[in-house]
Formats: C-alpha cells, sequence, structure tokens
C-alpha cells in the first residue's frame, strides 16, 4: 500500500506538472501553427508524453516550474507522499496516551497541549518534532496536522479510486481488442497483383524493406494499420472497389508512413500515459490534439515522398474519403486511421495546399527549439532557487523588531503569571491557596473551536501547579479560566470528564463513561465530574473536574482523587482572587524557562545569561528560518527536554519551510549558547574537525542516541534521521549546533552560525 500510495503521489504530481505543459503547447499550437512545420508540432507533444510517463527529473534554473509560487509540484510530493509522517506527529511510544498526540513547537516540545494535560498528570517526556498535532478532538488549532491528514485520507481515497478507473479501462480495452480480433478474422488477405504493386512501390519510397500484408474488410470503415510487432494493414471492401491506383498509392503510403515512423509503438505509449492519468480531462485532450497533429505528419511524409505536384490529388483522396466514410468509425485501440475525424480535414487539406518540398525535415532552428523547451518543461523548480525563494520570502526580522512566527499563533506559554497577563484577552482570577508542596509549573494561553465561523470558540487560561516534579510520585492540579460561545466540556478539556464530546456526538444511545453531579463546594456551586482517565506511566485512575461560572468566566479545577481530597479542594475553591490580590501563592515562575515572544523576553534572557547572543533570524539561502527561541534555565521545575543544560542556555530553533525540496519536514537545527558545554563530547562519537574562519569546530554523532532517540526519516520508515554535534567556542562562550537530518549543505548553514556576530 506504501508503493501504490507513492507511485500514486507521483502520477499526481506529473500529472499537475504536464497539465502545464499541455496548456503551453495548446497556445503555441494554436498561435504558431503556421509558422511551424507539421512534424515539430507532433515531436512538441512527445515532451507531455515524457513527463507524463517519467514524473521525476533533474531541477534546472530555466525551469517552467521555477514561476510556479514555492513549486505547487512539489507541495503535492510534499503533502501526498508521506501520510504516516505528514500528520503531524511523530511515532507515540509507550508513555504517550494514544488518544493524547503531543503538541511540538518549531523543533522541540516545549509543552504538552491543553488537552493532554486535561488527560496525563504529569506530562510525558519531551522528544523531537516541529510539527503539530492536538488531542482526540480535532479542532482548527491543529491546522496544519489536521489538514494533512485530511490530505492524506484524501489520497487513500484517490488511490482506491483510480485503480478502479484503471481497472474499468483495463476491461473495456479487454473488450474492445476481442472485438477487433473477432472481426479482424472476418479479413480477406488482398492478393491482387495490382494492389500488391501498389503496395512494393509504395514501400519502396518509403525505404520499407519489410513486406507488410494488406486485408480487406466490411468490418471497418476507414483504412487504417494495426500491430506493433506483427502489423497488417487494412482496406474497407468499398476502397478496394472503388479506387484507382493513384488513390491506392495515397492510402497505403500513410499507412506505412505510420510504420515507419514508429506511430503504432507511441501509439501504445500515450494510450498508456491515457490509463495512468485517466481522471485528467487535460491528457485526454492532449491525446485527441496529438492524434490529429500525428495525421498531419503523416500526410506530410506522403506529400515528401510524392511531390509538391501531388498534394492536390492527395488533398481530393482525403476528401473522397471524408465524404465516403462520415458516419462513426468502430472503437479503437492501438489503430491509426487515414481518416480519422471529419472535423479535422479542413485543417489537413490547409496543410496540403500549402505543403513545400522539404519541410517535413526538422531543421538546427527547429531541434533547438525542441531541446530548450525540453529543458523548460521537462525539469523540475530549481532547489537552490526555491530555498533562497523561501528564505527571502518574508520581510527580515531583527532583534530591534523581534518577533517570532509560531506554529499555533494563539497558543502561548509562560513561566509566570504577570507575563501571561500581558497576553491575555480577558480577565480572570486565579488560586490564592494550594496544597503543601506545589508549586506554579507554567501558565498558558489557547483558543479551541471546532464549527464553522468559529460558533464555539472559546479562549482560555490553563495554569498547572506541580509537586515533586520530574519524581515517580509527581502530581499536578491544572486549573482553567475560560469564555466564549463553546465550553469546558464539549471542548474535552475536562479530566472527569474525557472523551465526553466523542461519546455524545458519536454514540448518543451509549452510556456515558462519567459522573456528574451537582456539588456546592465553599460556598460556590458547581458540577462535579468524575471518571476513569490514562495517567502518565500508570494505570487509569478516578480523575475529577470541578466547574463553576463567575459572571461570564468558567473555572475548572482538574485533579487525581488520589492526588487532593475534597476537603482540600474547599481552600482552593475559596481562594480564587484577582491576580493583583493574590498575596499567598508565588506565581513569579523563578528558576523556569521560558520561551521568547518578544524583546522584553530578549532582554530578559540576556540579562540572565550575562553575554551577548548570537540571533540570526534564518540560515544561510537554504530556506532554514527561526521557528522558536527559549530561554532554558539550569535545573528548572516546568520542562523535560532531552538535553538539560547544567547552565543557563539560549536555545534557537530552525525549522524547514513546509515545501522545502532540500529537506525533509521534521528536520531541524539547534543552536544552544551558554558558558558550559550543552552536551558531554566524551558519551558522543567524533566524525571530524574542521576550522570556519580561524574557529575550530568538532563534529560528533550521537550513534548511541545518549540525548535523542531514533527519528524516523519521514520519506522512509525504514531510515533514521543523522543527529550530528557541532561543537565549538567563541569569546569564552560554548556552542553547540544540533542537525536533526539537514544532511544538504551543512557546512554552510553551519558558517552561517559560526560567522553570526554576537550583540
Amino acid at each position: 500500500m506504501i508503493f501504490m500510495s507513492s507511485m500514486f503521489s507521483l502520477i499526481l504530481n506529473a500529472s499537475l506538472a504536464s497539465a502545464a505543459i499541455i496548456l503551453l503547447l495548446l497556445f503555441i499550437r494554436k498561435l504558431f501553427h503556421l509558422q511551424l512545420t507539421p512534424r515539430l508540432i507532433h515531436v512538441l507533444w512527445f515532451l507531455v508524453l515524457i513527463k507524463l510517463l517519467v514524473p521525476i527529473g533533474p531541477s534546472s534554473s530555466i525551469s517552467l516550474f521555477n514561476l510556479v509560487p514555492q513549486t505547487i509540484t512539489d507541495k503535492w510530493t510534499t503533502d501526498f507522499s508521506h501520510p504516516a509522517d505528514n500528520s503531524g506527529s511523530v511515532e507515540q511510544g509507550e508513555d504517550n496516551h494514544p488518544l493524547s498526540p503531543v503538541t511540538f513547537e518549531s523543533g522541540y516540545e516545549t509543552k504538552t497541549t491543553l488537552q493532554q494535560r486535561a488527560k496525563e498528570s504529569p506530562p510525558p517526556d519531551l522528544s523531537a518534532s516541529r510539527l503539530v498535532t492536538i488531542s482526540d478532538k480535532e479542532t482548527p488549532l491543529s491546522y496544519t496536522g489536521e489538514v494533512k491528514r485530511g490530505l492524506s485520507n484524501a489520497l487513500t481515497i484517490g488511490l482506491f479510486i483510480w485503480l478502479a478507473g484503471l481497472a474499468l479501462l483495463a476491461i473495456y480495452y479487454l473488450i474492445v481488442t476481442l472485438r477487433f480480433r473477432k472481426q479482424a478474422r472476418f479479413s480477406r488477405l488482398i492478393n491482387n497483383e495490382e494492389v500488391l504493386s501498389v503496395l512494393k512501390a509504395c514501400s519502396n519510397k518509403l525505404g520499407i524493406k519489410r513486406t507488410i500484408p494488406v486485408y480487406e474488410t466490411s468490418c471497418f470503415h476507414s483504412p487504417c494499420i494495426y500491430g506493433m510487432t506483427m502489423p497488417r494493414i487494412y482496406l474497407p471492401e468499398d476502397i478496394v472497389i472503388i479506387a484507382d491506383s493513384r488513390q491506392l498509392t495515397h492510402i497505403l503510403l500513410h499507412e506505412l508512413a505510420h510504420f515507419k515512423r514508429k506511430d503504432l509503438w507511441f501509439n501504445s505509449f500515450w494510450t498508456l500515459a491515457v490509463w495512468l492519468h485517466w481522471f485528467n480531462p487535460l491528457v485526454w485532450l492532449a491525446r485527441q490534439k496529438m492524434a490529429s497533429d500525428r495525421e498531419i505528419a503523416c500526410d506530410a511524409v506522403v506529400l515528401e515522398a510524392l511531390g509538391e505536384r501531388e498534394s492536390s490529388s492527395y488533398g481530393l483522396t482525403l476528401l473522397m474519403l471524408s465524404r465516403l466514410f462520415s458516419r462513426s468509425s468502430s472503437s479503437r485501440i492501438y489503430l491509426s486511421y487515414f481518416f480519422n475525424n471529419k472535423n479535422e480535414t479542413k485543417r489537413r487539406i490547409t496543410m496540403i495546399t500549402k505543403f513545400k518540398q522539404g519541410s517535413y525535415r526538422l531543421s538546427a532552428v527547429a531541434i533547438l527549439l525542441i531541446l530548450v523547451l525540453g529543458a523548460v518543461v521537462l525539469t523540475n523548480a530549481n532547489v537552490e532557487s526555491n530555498a533562497s525563494q523561501a528564505a527571502y520570502s518574508k520581510p527580515k526580522n531583527t532583534v530591534s523588531s523581534f518577533q517570532i512566527d509560531k506554529l499555533i499563533p494563539s497558543f502561548k506559554w509562560f513561566n509566570n503569571l504577570n507575563r501571561a497577563l500581558a497576553f491575555s484577552k480577558f480577565d480572570f482570577k486565579v488560586p490564592d491557596y494550594l496544597p503543601e508542596g506545589y508549586h506554579l509549573q507554567d501558565v498558558e494561553l489557547n483558543e479551541n473551536f471546532s464549527s464553522a465561523h468559529k460558533a464555539d470558540l472559546i479562549e482560555f487560561v490553563t495554569i498547572t501547579f506541580v509537586s515533586n516534579f520530574g519524581h515517580t510520585d509527581e502530581q499536578n492540579i491544572v486549573v482553567y479560566a475560560s469564555k466564549g460561545k463553546g465550553t469546558l466540556l464539549e471542548h474535552n478539556l475536562l479530566w472527569g470528564a474525557s472523551s465526553s464530546h466523542f461519546q455524545n456526538t458519536q454514540e448518543p444511545g451509549r452510556v456515558l463513561s462519567y459522573k456528574q453531579e451537582d456539588l456546592i463546594v465553599g460556598d460556590v456551586k458547581g458540577v462535579l465530574y468524575t471518571g476513569k482517565m490514562p495517567r502518565y506511566k500508570q494505570k487509569p485512575a478516578t480523575a475529577k473536574s470541578f466547574v463553576w461560572q463567575d459572571n461570564d468566566v468558567t473555572y475548572s479545577i482538574n485533579y487525581f482523587s488520589n492526588d487532593l481530597s475534597q476537603d482540600e479542594l474547599v481552600p482552593i475553591v475559596r481562594s480564587y482572587a484577582l491576580p493583583n490580590q493574590v498575596q499567598n501563592v508565588d506565581y513569579k515562575g523563578e528558576g523556569n524557562s521560558y520561551p521568547l515572544y518578544d524583546e522584553t523576553d530578549l532582554r530578559a534572557a540576556k540579562t540572565i545569561l550575562g553575554f551577548p547572543v548570537k540571533f540570526p533570524f534564518d540560515i544561510s539561502d537554504f530556506g532554514l528560518e527561526l521557528s522558536d527561541s527559549l530561554m532554558l534555565r539550569a535545573d528548572d521545575k516546568n520542562t523535560r527536554f532531552p538535553i538539560r543544560p547544567v547552565s543557563d542556555t539560549l536555545l534557537n530553533s530552525y525549522g524547514v519551510p513546509y515545501n522545502s525540496t532540500i529537506y525533509e519536514m521534521n528536520d531541524s537545527v539547534s543552536l544552544y549558547q551558554s558558558k558550559a558545554p550543552v552536551v558531554d563530547a566524551n558519551k558522543l562519537s567524533l566524525l571530524r574537525k574542521l576550522e570556519i574562519d580561524g574557529i575550530e569546530i568538532s563534529a560528533y554523532a550521537d550513534n548511541d542516541h545518549i540525548y535523542w532517540e531514533p527519528i524516523h526519516s519521514d520519506n522512509n520508515k525504514l531510515k533514521f534521521k543523522t543527529q550530528t554535534y557541532y561543537m565549538w567556542q567563541q569569546d569564552g562562550i560554548y556552542y553547540t549546533a544540533s542537525f536533526i537530518g539537514v544532511d544538504k549543505h551543512q557546512e554552510e548553514n553551519l558558517k552561517s552560525l559560526v560567522l553570526t556576530p554576537a550583540q
């Protein structure tokens, strides 16, 4: 199935590219048909045939597809070729709940999704990826992952429809072929001396040494030649009776010209192309126009052999046949008819009247035109050009106008409450009491909607409190404050009613697996939801969610019953206050890691680090752009990165454009800068040493996967991405560039990082 999907995606890509070539040739054919020779026009159709049957090709800076923004054809290949990869998620390990994929932001997972937080406690270990998936209830917030999963499903459906179409065509062609052979059995071999004499003379004129038999039949309505390995000419019995020797010469020369030009073989290739691209109407149109041009080219071969003085009589023969056989012909497969379509007769007659001796030959200019057009239409867009276009398609960022285009702009997370309040769209209250041992882990802002026109949109704040962070007995309390037309319940954000929306909408007759009851907690009237849900690295446990309304804001507290008793819940609910009134809970999050959103975060990071930082917003000219920036604090209590730095570190992540033709979609580069090495070189395998601008750099491979688990190739699940670390020192600062994949132009990308000045 993977092979078939890949082949189908290549055919889609070739069909899309061929459509552009067909339209171009139709334009040339319409505008310059009087200036171009018949043979040249027919030869140009071979460019379309090659593209239809050979979907891959070299890159070129003069390719027609360089004119397409970001190469639409590459987008087809990228999005359709690897449905398993393009869903936006990495393979889930045994620690991750299968219904709750993890959100990754721009190179590394920064936080689990809010839905994930509603299902597991504590969050799962972090691993590498750039793409996004949300929870089992997909929402438009997971646009990238959702669209790609939709495209993957469309690919699968399209594959089966395509195969069904192939099967129907095969049946049709089999029926037509059997019918033709049955009819051909009733034909009679012509032994008439006059006909055989004309046939021999025609063969000599075209330099054909092979003897091709001629048959008389009452089943066909137009002269034709059939058979690639054992060709035979079939003449309607009417023609044998009424045609004189001159007319017979014209007819036999035309059919022999098809044989000499190998039209029967090329016709079979066109049949194969139509089979493979049966869903593309332009391919059917191209074959029809090609067939017309082929007949005109054969006419030119005949006139070349007969001479210009015979052109008028040859035209009269064509007119005679058009009047004699105006009724429709038999179903055609692998056939080449002397008279094909009466609508094309006028065009053929026009060419015949204007024929000049020697015009069938291809001039040096014509050959050059074919070569140039072949280079333009048969090559793919230049990958270097695309990379440069991707790199420079957006206005350049500068540190003074610092802004990162996040994968999900509506999702933000912070290590302290004050920073979150600067971005929040509504006012809300927070707990001013926590059970002993709990402290702030992070604050998240998000929005969620699943219906058209955002009819069920909610904006919500998630605050996570943690106890015993990183230990096996870690415990979490997650609180929500939401506002909008939707509810926390229908968006599946309540631990005590997980998957509730699925059960209500998809299985309305099923008894819900959670319990719902009205409850008053500390003079606050609300609803308590209780149900079973998976717990991080543990068996499912009893989860609870207490939900209440305060003015136009909905609040909820999510917890596991073993971690928080109902008596402990009461003081938490009673303590809710506006942030500026909080006295007993520390929301500063000091010592915790945080992402950079603007100049405020960048200035704070520089202050913590105590040294100037490198901050390139893109790497070289190959499309890699800054996708995330994090201030990693040593021994923080809010992230679980595979690489845990021993000192404060700035981490910049660079991702690949979605339509890159150079790199795989999940390739990434990460730049760490700190006062101490972030990885232990003794645990890695030394690859080589190199020097850039006088700076010595050591390259290492993580063959034993000390820091990162094996990451599958996007394009081949049997292979893994390379994991290369480049380490160097500049002005007393340690730099580590981690390359996940990004195998091409690695030194150019590295050089860009090394030569970027610190500021």
